[in-house]
């Protein structure tokens, strides 16, 4: 995998182990607590994470199987079933660990083409196999730095 560095593959491979065990420290009350209108519970952000895996999975493969792939963008408020896709977190987070699992076989799968070619995003002006894979982390780190606002934030500094 010669265009994603060991360490982000390392870092990719290890964030649902990751983030379980600091979601498993939460006190269960707080899951589910509201912040406001627009905010997403952690119990939301959880099974965000979770849900979109699949879809990411599908844009390596599109990237690899096609010779000028087109990506759809993603609009996480247009999905109303974030939260009816799984009956606990437990279920949520196996899912999440099966599919990365499933997308670092598929990279390792990828030949050195697949990591350069470039797919048309109407979102991104470059849209990589790497990118997605950086991609990936940053947003996911990105949702545990929100759950860990709506968690510990006291109520006077939250916004």
């Amino acid at each position: 995998m010669h265009n994603i560095l060991k360490s982000e593959l390392d870092t990719f491979k290890n964030l649902p182990e990751i983030i379980e065990k600091y979601i498993s420290a939460i006190p269960l009350e707080r899951i589910d607590l509201k912040r406001g209108n627009d905010v997403w519970t952690i119990r939301e952000h959880i099974c965000h994470i979770s849900g979109v895996q699949k879809m990411l999975l599908g844009r390596i493969e599109l990237i690899m199987n096609n010779d000028k792939p087109v990506i759809e963008p993603y609009f996480p408020e247009k999905d109303n079933d974030v939260l009816s896709k799984y009956k606990s977190i437990e279920e949520a987070f196996k899912e999440y660990k099966t599919t990365r699992k499933d997308q670092i076989k598929l990279l390792k799968k990828c030949s050195e083409n697949d990591f350069m070619k470039r797919a048309w995003h109407k979102e991104y002006s470059n849209y990589t196999i790497p990118l997605i894979v950086k991609h990936m982390i940053f947003h996911e780190y990105w949702h545990m730095y929100r759950i860990e606002e709506v968690w510990l934030t006291n109520d006077e500094y939250f916004r």
